[in-house]
């Protein structure tokens, strides 16, 4: 009988940590698809931060965010790309797209004008290291 209960507890603790790993691991960062023009397109949500946060795009292609504000928060009213020098006003409840495109690989980081939402383009070499989550993100696929 004791080594029925001991096999139980096992069974439920792995799959408890199962379930916490699912939930609550790490995700890889979307990525941007290319459309037919080679432009790499994503959808960004401005609700209480950046979603998603991480974007991971082909460096030397073109890139087109639409951030797409879903609050009236004074803090979430400009985005700022500091080593881009770009500033864009985000209208509540409308969608401003911002192009840019990185020529070097690296990390773009972007930010709210009072610097407490931030969020980050990653520009990789290769195109499947554009490919990580193909779709995810995408203005098509929502």
């Amino acid at each position: 009988m004791a080594f029925d209960v001991l096999i139980v507890a096992i069974l439920g603790l792995a799959a408890a940590g199962w379930e916490l790993w699912w939930f609550l691991g790490p995700r890889p960062a979307p990525a941007a698809r290319p459309d037919r023009g080679g432009t790499q397109d994503v959808r960004v949500v401005v609700r209480d931060g950046y979603e998603p946060s991480t974007i991971t795009v082909e460096a030397g292609r073109p890139v087109r965010l639409h951030f797409v504000r879903e609050e009236t928060a004074p803090c979430s009213e400009r985005v700022v790309f500091d080593s881009l020098n770009i500033e864009k006003d985000l209208p509540a409840f409308q969608t401003t797209v911002v192009e840019f495109t990185p020529h070097q690989p690296g990390d773009y980081p972007f930010r709210c004008a009072k610097n407490v939402l931030r969020g980050r383009v990653v520009a990789q070499v290769g195109r499947e290291a554009a490919r990580v989550n193909l779709g995810r993100g995408h203005t098509k696929h929502g």
